[in-house]
C-alpha cells in the first residue's frame, strides 16, 4: 500500500483487501519450507481448528464453504493424508476428522507463520492499537453475524 495515502483518505473495505493476504501468504511461504506445500486452499484454518480441539463440523460452517467445496476440501484433505477419521469425542459427528501426523505437522507450520505476523504486528502497533484493531474486527464480525441473522 501506498504509504503517502493518509489513512483516513483511505476506504475501510480497500484496507481490509490490500491486507488481506497477509497471514495466508505467511502460512503459504511455511508449509512450502517444511514440504507441505500440498496442503489444500482452506487446509490451514480446518488442520489448525482440529489441532485447537474445534470439530470437523464447526469449523466448516466457519469457512462457509458450499456443500461441494466442503466435500472437495475434506476428499483433498483425506487424499493429501492430512487428516483421518476420527476416533473419541467426535467420532460419532457425521464428519469427525483428526489431523495425522502430516496434519499436525501443517498445524504446527500454521501457528508458526501467524506467530511471525503477529510478531510483526507487536513492533509496529503498540499494545493499545493492537487492542483497538482486535476490537474493530470483532465489532465487523459481529455485523455481519446480525446482518445475516437479519436475512433470515
Amino acid at each position: 500500500m501506498n504509504q503517502s495515502n493518509s489513512i483516513d483518505e483511505v476506504p475501510v473495505p480497500v484496507l481490509l483487501r490490500q491486507a488481506r493476504g497477509t497471514y495466508s501468504l505467511a502460512i503459504r511461504i511455511r508449509l512450502s519450507a517444511e514440504g507441505l506445500s500440498d496442503l489444500p486452499k482452506n487446509g490451514p484454518y480446518l488442520v489448525g481448528g482440529l489441532a485447537n480441539g474445534a470439530n470437523t463440523e464447526q469449523l466448516l460452517r466457519e469457512m462457509n464453504l458450499s456443500d461441494a467445496q466442503s466435500e472437495k476440501l475434506l476428499g483433498a484433505l483425506l487424499e493429501g493424508h492430512f487428516v483421518e477419521a476420527a476416533v473419541g469425542p467426535y467420532a460419532d459427528d457425521a464428519i469427525a476428522l483428526q489431523n495425522t501426523d502430516k496434519g499436525l505437522r501443517a498445524a504446527r507450520a500454521v501457528g508458526d507463520a501467524i506467530a511471525c505476523v503477529n510478531h510483526e504486528l507487536s513492533h509496529m502497533l503498540t499494545p493499545e492499537e493492537l487492542l483497538g484493531f482486535r476490537n474493530g474486527l470483532i465489532a465487523l464480525t459481529e455485523i455481519k453475524e446480525r446482518t445475516e441473522e437479519s436475512l433470515h
